[in-house]
């Protein structure tokens, strides 16, 4: 977390992680996870969804649909009522701890979900099909690794789609232009399906202070169902009651359907935020470089392989023309060699090209440093640490170079390139 304490978190629902929570994050908002909690419900109240086909789906309602606080009150009455549960101990025992999971409660605070409602991810889906339980530890370690490159597969696949696919507009309006030029392709689409959803909205004016404007916000036909925007004209900030963009980090089709009725054409640069764009992984913004928080950044072994593959990754462009293509392998393989080269400098380490440093206490230790300075604060890896790493990152430009031969051939051989999941990069999956 780059020395920072985390906005939000999320776990199982467990006394013991959240004591624990409450005393390293004070200032985190911490939340159980709603699929746990669905999960333990199925289990706690078996004989009750037996008995009543129609609990499960009154219980989801509940718990996702409410609007509101007082909504989200009256119907949990209403729910334990009908259902003969008022004196259930477990199910007393997730309502005194509504605050943490039930959506309405967290609305308020950012959680980086394209949806109040949706089901928050598991820890146990970021794993299925890797573990299971009759996993002991030891391959508990060697399989997260495998779920790990996994995910990274799949997050090197999403940024070609996203880097190479233009995304298909659905309206005029120079707002939808400029999101699919800004946005990942994911999130685009997101927010795609917000900016047409404003069309069966309407917006009426309300109350107008001179510095704040309220606008009501209703589906065509449903007026007793609004929403509540409030709108600073000269600082061009608005806060919808529905708070989708405080939780998800994206503005919800109610303030949109505002800014159409005021001619606001484009997204103020406020409500773009960085993690949901194209090169939100390029670099770390240039102010922080000289702080000790970019060096605790980059002292992050997963950090630095992310960020070297997603710059080697780059390289693919140099596909376009057979000029590039040379010159984008060249680098390649000189990169490649440099790599390969690093640690057989007798106890030295390579910066910018150049042997710098002894290795303190001779062979055993690697000293990173951060900058360009002598005794600049590093992370210390041990020979065998960073053989693999500069294996992990070889193998890594290795992929890299495969990509442009195979590139190079289809650009020689026609001007359709092929699906990129063609190109033999050789990672781990599951089956394997």
């Amino acid at each position: 977390m780059s020395g920072r304490h985390p906005v939000s978190i999320t776990t199982d629902h467990d006394a013991v992680i959240q004591s624990a929570i409450m005393q390293v994050f004070p200032q985190t908002r911490h939340r159980f996870c709603k699929w746990h909690i669905f999960k333990k419900c199925q289990e706690k109240l078996s004989h009750v969804f037996l008995k009543h086909p129609t609990f499960e789906a009154d219980f989801h309602k509940c718990v996702n649909l409410t609007e509101s606080i007082d909504e989200f009150e009256s119907c949990w009455l209403s729910l334990v009522d009908r259902y003969d549960l008022r004196d259930h101990e477990w199910l007393q025992t997730v309502y005194s701890a509504r605050r943490q999971w039930v959506p309405v409660y967290l609305r308020d605070t950012f959680f980086a979900e394209m949806s109040i409602t949706q089901r928050s991810d598991s820890m146990n889906s970021y794993f299925d099909g890797y573990v299971n339980a009759s996993t002991n530890l030891s391959q508990f370690f060697k399989l997260y690794e495998k779920a790990l490159e996994s995910r990274n597969e799949k997050e090197v696949k999403a940024d070609f789609e996203t880097m190479n696919t233009a995304p298909v507009l659905k309206t005029p309006s120079p707002m939808e232009k400029q999101a699919s030029e800004l946005y990942t392709k994911k999130i685009f689409m997101r927010f795609q399906e917000e900016l047409v959803g404003t069309l069966t909205f309407t917006a009426s004016k309300g109350d107008d202070d001179g510095e704040i404007i309220t606008y009501q916000v209703a589906k065509f036909g449903e007026d007793h169902k609004a929403y509540y925007v409030k709108l600073n004209v000269l600082e061009m900030m608005a806060t919808c009651s529905c708070q989708m963009f405080e939780f998800s980090g994206l503005l919800c089709r109610h303030v949109l359907a505002v800014f159409r009725v005021t001619n606001v054409l484009t997204l103020p640069s406020h409500y773009i935020l960085k993690r949901w764009t194209r090169n939100a992984k390029s670099s770390v913004m240039l102010e922080e470089r000289s702080s000790d928080v970019y060096t605790n950044y980059l002292e992050s072994h997963t950090v630095r392989y992310n960020t070297l593959r997603h710059e080697a990754f780059k390289f693919v462009d140099g596909a376009k023309s057979s000029e590039t293509y040379d010159i984008a392998l060249d680098a390649l393989k000189e990169a490649a060699k440099k790599v390969a080269h690093a640690p057989k400098n007798d106890g030295k380490t390579m910066v910018n090209g150049h042997v710098r440093g002894n290795l303190a206490g001779g062979a055993s230790r690697i000293h990173y440093a951060s900058g360009d300075h002598e005794g600049s604060s590093g992370q210390h890896l041990s020979e065998d640490d960073m053989d693999k790493k500069i294996r992990e990152l070889t193998n890594e430009l290795q992929c890299a170079n495969r990509k442009c031969e195979v590139y190079r051939a289809n650009l020689l051989s026609g001007p359709c390139f092929g699906p990129w999941m063609d190109l033999g990069c050789g990672f781990d999956s599951p089956e394997a």
